[in-house]
């Protein structure tokens, strides 16, 4: 008899092989913090020179349910499960923490896995309502060993108590981890032709530090019985994280910051619903504390449009609703020359605001023409909403599905929005 075995490097494969880009393992670890009915979703990336910070240190964060052990080893572990079928599940109100019912974003089973993108090592604190917090370390790129069954590693992890030393805490489980590179270990893990990556692992693993104002503020988060919710620590971040700030010497800040903006801000759809939960992304460096995904449109922005079109479609193509030309108003109703009868998409809603292509032409003053200018030019695209959550990466210019730029290029006479 025969049984399947798996290599380490198959986790590599399903979770940030499936990942297109560093926005999008943000947007699926906040996915998961919004299936957990987190209020907070966020991002905090710490730069040297911000409080007694030496080396970048990169956090995600949620106040959602948080886990205990049991959910850590048997779910959060343990690739596949959980599939979340779409569809609102009747949990109380103590569950949701007085939120209305949501629908789950996360579907895959290895959305989690997504935090491998964002560098290693990688400390996670995570805590339940009325439970103990849990602490879990691991750098992910010992799965990167193609001799390596994946359940040769050593996960090291352990409850903490809001009191306890976390410092003294992280260095049992570097420790513990770093048995996983013993080569008198039963386990008999195989480096040959990874001495350098093993060595990579070691050191970065050894050299994880978090310093004393953060040790405070973390302590502090998953103190108290009613606390909840879960946190990544990651040493070593992603080299795109560290362009934000222009701190890696390969990278182009302004790029990188265009990059994350375009793809975080405007998560979820402003104009059907205001959001029950807030999303940040922070950069902290000595001069400040920076968030700067905070500028997206909302529904308020239709009134700096010189015209603006509201209305509805209906299941027939037959629109009716209002039209805005500068500042007269119009009741507007139109039939296409269509054969009647049902359309294929059936009925929705349409809002449209467009400015004129010159100041001078436009209605509004400079301040607000240039407001509106500065936000298409950032954040314009086609974006797609699922259940009022964005669809990623829909929306950036250089995955225009539809062709509509392409289409312009050649007619733009015709194809008057690009």
């Amino acid at each position: 008899m025969a049984n399947f075995k798996t290599k380490a490097r198959a986790v590599e494969l399903l979770g940030k092989g499936q990942i297109a880009d560093l926005p999008t393992a943000i947007s699926e670890l906040w996915k998961n913090g919004y299936d957990a009915y987190a209020k907070d979703l966020s991002c905090d990336l710490y730069i040297p020179g911000y409080k007694d910070i030496t080396e970048p240190l990169f956090c995600l964060s949620d106040d959602g349910w948080g886990m205990n052990y049991e959910d850590i080893v048997s779910k959060w572990i343990v690739l596949g499960t959980d599939s979340k079928s779409r569809g609102i599940h009747n949990y109380t109100p103590e569950q949701t923490f007085g939120l209305p019912q949501r629908i789950p974003m996360g579907e895959k089973g290895i959305g989690r896995l997504s935090v491998a993108y964002l560098g290693s090592p990688m400390l996670m604190l995570t805590k339940k309502e009325k439970e103990v917090c849990q602490a879990v370390f691991i750098d992910w790129r010992i799965l990167e060993n193609f001799n390596l069954f994946i359940d040769e590693v050593n996960i090291p992890c352990f409850a903490f108590n809001g009191g306890d030393d976390l410092n003294s805490l992280i260095s049992k489980m570097k420790s513990e981890f770093l048995e996983n590179f013993n080569s008198d270990s039963s386990s008999d893990l195989t480096w040959n032709g990874q001495e350098e990556l093993r060595e990579q692992i070691i050191n970065d693993v050894t050299s994880f530090y978090i310093p004393d104002s953060l040790i405070r503020e973390f302590t502090n988060l998953f103190q108290g019985i009613s606390s909840h919710g879960t946190k990544f620590i990651i040493g070593n971040p992603n080299e795109q994280l560290l362009d934000l700030v222009g701190y890696s010497p390969l990278g182009d800040s302004s790029n990188s910051v265009l990059e994350i903006q375009r793809s975080l801000t405007g998560i979820f759809n402003v104009f059907k619903d205001i959001p029950d939960f807030s999303t940040s992304f922070n950069i902290l460096t000595e001069t400040g504390k920076y968030n700067i995904i905070s500028d997206f449109f909302d529904p308020e922005d239709f009134k700096y449009a010189d015209h603006h079109i509201r209305g509805k479609i209906d299941e027939n193509g037959m629109f009716n609703g209002s039209i805005r030309v500068f500042q007269k108003t119009y009741q507007y109703t139109f039939r296409p020359i269509r054969k009647p009868g049902k359309t294929p998409y059936g009925s929705l809603d349409l809002e449209l605001g467009q400015m004129e292509g010159v100041p001078k032409a436009s209605m509004l003053s400079e301040e607000q023409y240039d407001l509106i200018t500065s936000k298409t030019e950032k954040y314009g695209g086609l974006y797609i909403y699922r259940d009022r959550f964005r669809v990623l990466p829909y929306g950036r210019t250089d995955y225009d599905f539809l062709r509509f730029e392409e289409r312009r290029s050649k007619k733009a006479g015709y194809y008057f929005f690009s």
